[in-house]
């Protein structure tokens, strides 16, 4: 278990793990010189077959970002306080920050006992218990201490062990992560980097990246709670020896991860104000923002700009000016930068960038179901509210790869190109489709049919394509040249074009049909009001306009795409290619394949041709 200290400057922290373990955790000559800890201290205990790992904390306000780094929700907290001076503000300050991280259990010494009288002692237990009301140290106990005659140090440390043993340690289904608190290098090891697991499992010889840059490194050695061990799990204290990277690569707010990571400007967060902070958070409140051992600035947004009282909570949103590498459920402490105050705390919802209008409906519901604290019910909430981008939501929660997959079989999704969702939202998106098609089509008979962006204006686009094919490879609808309809619609002719269409088709029925110039001699007519006449045949499906000259009968047209694709099956090939196997002139044959070429069905390079697009796309269905 790990144990973490806070409590104010000079209530005797330090003292109090070295009388607990042996070890002064005032390492650096500067602490020793002042008699003041600056910055993190470590010391462990192994006792009677348990472990005990011990952070001490900077007590003094101007090392706040020290003691927050320390800090992880899975640990115990010994908050210390002095018997002579009771909870000082930053008794209170570590005692807010504790709670805002998540830690849920800890013990209270008192300390200095030998300092004081019964009177005080009494005196001073009661004051902690006011400043402990309504906080996770409610109903801890209040163990009296002292470092100089040693009371109470066997009975707190008895204390700690029996906690060890209860302490729970969360399951870990999430990917490996560790904050970085320090890095040097050891003579004939190389690299070392201490910190806390905040998730996952990690193994001798795993690969890792390091963040931020995404460095690769190998693990070479573990020591978890200063012991050697091959593996290390959430909660532990540990020391890794890398390989593949530098120490100028890594430094405390650097992350080891068991994926490659980008980081996040932009949090959605479930903001929760301090019930004594002493105004209102405003809409683009500047603060710091403190995440495990990284730290920086940012803006707090939220999202229908009403001021948010002390002691109010509720979804945000943080812009910040450099990337954190937060993922679901991890906790931050937010820090007013003109006050110098704690602000509040933050539980991380939502780890990228949502478009839309900060206040829209639709984005706001998207963020409230990342909000969930469970994986299973935050994907149930986002696919009933649409798709389900996988990629982003595994980001976001940080999960193993086959945890997400396990959630989305038991979800029933569907997986389409990267994205999830219902089934009876592809069903319903069918339907609508079909419906919609059939009506427009008896609506304007003169429809051959309707393009994919006619239709759908409600589906995604990414998805509004396949549903169509999907419908057209089951016979719902047909394909006419990229244009949709239903398989049954039956084109009607008004009595001009029937009269028209009758005096033209047998001249059409050849594999180089006249040009429309050729065809009005034939009929003795003009060619523009011909082609004008004409127009309305093609968008029934009834001809091909191959060009502004010319038209062909479908059929026809089918047979030289068939030669088309002959020729390409063997090698790409030429005009004069497709000109002598079809047996047609140079002009008409220019003609035919300029339209494939238009409709995406052949690509021209230099002299030749190869086909590379789809039947459909050229001849009517």
């Amino acid at each position: 278990m790990i144990v973490t200290l806070a409590g104010h400057v000079d209530h005797g922290k330090t003292s109090l793990v070295q009388a607990l373990t042996g070890e002064n955790t005032d390492r650096l000559a500067e602490e020793q010189r002042r008699g003041l800890t600056i910055d993190l201290g470590f010391a462990y205990l192994n006792e009677d077959g348990h472990s005990l790992g011990f952070v001490d904390v900077p007590g003094h306000h101007r090392f706040i970002h020290n003691m927050v780094a320390g800090v992880a929700g899975n640990q115990y907290a010994l908050l210390v306080i002095a018997a002579d001076d009771g909870p000082m503000p930053q008794s209170r300050e570590h005692l807010q920050i504790l709670q805002l991280i998540g830690v849920t259990s800890g013990v209270v010494a008192l300390t200095k006992c030998d300092q004081v009288d019964d009177a005080r002692r009494t005196a001073a237990e009661q004051e902690v218990r006011e400043l402990m009301a309504a906080s996770f140290l409610e109903d801890a106990s209040i163990i009296q201490t002292s470092t100089v005659t040693n009371e109470g140090i066997d009975a707190l440390l008895a204390h700690l062990i029996a906690a060890g043993a209860e302490h729970p340690v969360q399951a870990a289904r999430r990917q490996f992560r560790l904050a970085v608190d320090r890095a040097f290098n050891v003579r004939g090891a190389g690299l070392v980097v201490t910190g806390t697991v905040h998730s996952g499992v990690v193994s001798l010889e795993q690969e890792l990246y390091v963040l931020p840059g995404n460095h690769q490194a190998r693990v070479r050695e573990i020591h978890a709670q200063n012991q050697s061990s091959d593996t290390a799990t959430v909660g532990d204290r540990c020391a890794i020896n890398l390989s593949g990277v530098s120490l100028q690569e890594v430094q405390r707010g650097s992350w080891l991860s068991a994926a490659p990571d980008a980081g996040s400007l932009q949090l959605a967060i479930t903001l929760e104000v301090l019930n004594d902070f002493p105004r209102r958070v405003r809409h683009w409140t500047p603060a710091h923002v403190y995440h495990a051992t990284s730290h920086t600035t940012g803006r707090i947004a939220l999202v229908d700009r009403a001021a948010m009282a002390p002691g109010e909570s509720g979804l945000a949103e943080l812009i910040l000016e450099e990337p954190l590498f937060a993922k679901h459920g991890d906790r931050l402490i937010l820090r007013d930068q003109s006050l110098d105050l704690t602000l509040g705390g933050a539980s991380v919802a939502h780890n990228r960038e949502v478009q839309g209008r900060r206040s829209e409906p639709s984005r706001l519901a998207r963020l409230e179901a990342y909000t969930s604290a469970d994986a299973a019910d935050a994907l149930a909430g986002l696919l009933d509210l649409g798709p389900v981008d996988v990629q982003e939501f595994h980001q976001s929660w940080g999960l193993p790869d086959d945890a997400v997959a396990a959630l989305l079989s038991d979800s029933e999704a569907m997986i389409r190109d990267g994205t999830a969702l219902k089934p009876e939202l592809w069903d319903s998106w069918a339907k609508g489709l079909t419906e919609e098609i059939t009506t427009r089509h008896k609506a304007d008979n003169a429809l051959q049919g309707l393009q994919a962006n006619e239709v759908g204006e409600r589906i995604p686009s990414a998805f509004r394509q396949e549903v169509l094919n999907e419908l057209v490879s089951n016979g719902a609808l047909v394909n006419r040249s990229g244009r949709f309809a239903p398989p049954r619609h039956v084109v009607s002719l008004t009595p001009e074009e029937a009269s028209l269409w009758s005096r033209i088709e047998p001249h059409l029925k050849q594999r180089q049909p006249p040009s429309v110039g050729d065809l009005a001699k034939r009929l003795r007519d003009a060619p523009p009001a011909l082609r004008k006449r004409m127009h309305p045949l093609a968008t029934k499906g009834l001809l091909v306009a191959v060009s502004d000259t010319r038209y062909y009968l479908p059929d026809e047209l089918g047979d030289l795409v068939a030669i088309v694709d002959e020729l390409a099956a063997r090698a790409p090939f030429t005009v004069r290619d497709f000109r002598d196997a079809a047996e047609i002139g140079r002009n008409s044959a220019i003609e035919v394949l300029e339209y494939l070429d238009s409709k995406g069905y052949t690509r021209r390079n230099a002299n030749t041709r190869t086909v590379v697009g789809d039947r459909a796309r050229v001849l009517p269905q």
